[in-house]
């Protein structure tokens, strides 16, 4: 019975052990820029009509930070959307300045829709009508968004330790007597 009890515990200590080391600490977060690029506007006013949409993905993080363009002639700000919420607005940035990182997470896992509308104000060439802007979009994300979307697999130390657990269970079963 002594014997028996050791042989559990030895089998349920590997299967503890070998789930600890298939669950990952920490997802890793990745950046990726997106552009150049360049958006016109319809002038009619300060409030660009059109905007700038990028389709990323991720399991909950995301971040968002707009570059403005070097060649832009007068200070932009931009909208920060995600799926068609607003979630921040940059400072009137002057041309080739970063926003900053804005977080605007957490959102659900899966794909979302960052979109940035462009804002002018009267400066340099811009005397009242934004005409156009643009710039680079970075996006920092989840690096195993893709990896979360699929189904589940089992990690090879689990596999590993639930075929150990089943072949001391199965020992297990051939040693103790049948009444």
């Amino acid at each position: 019975m002594h014997r028996t009890f050791r042989s559990l515990l030895l089998a349920a200590s590997t299967f503890v052990a070998a789930w600890v080391a298939s669950v990952p600490a920490h997802a890793q977060l990745v950046t990726t820029t997106y552009g150049p690029f360049t958006v016109n506007c319809t002038p009619s006013g300060q409030l660009c009509n059109n905007a700038f949409s990028q389709s990323v993905s991720t399991i909950s993080n995301l971040r968002v930070q707009y570059v403005a363009s070097a060649g832009h002639c007068s200070n932009v700000a931009v909208h920060i959307l995600v799926d068609n919420v607003e979630r921040a607005v940059t400072a009137f940035l002057t041309p080739g300045q970063a926003s900053g990182f804005f977080d605007v997470g957490p959102v659900a896992t899966g794909s979302h829709v960052v979109t940035l509308q462009g804002e002018g104000t009267v400066s340099g060439c811009n005397s009242g009508n934004l005409i156009n802007w643009g710039g680079t979009l970075d996006v920092t994300t989840d690096a195993v968004a893709s990896a979360a979307a699929q189904v589940p697999a089992v990690s090879t130390p689990l596999l590993i330790a639930l075929s150990a657990l089943l072949v001391v269970a199965s020992g297990l079963a051939r040693r103790t007597p049948r009444r």
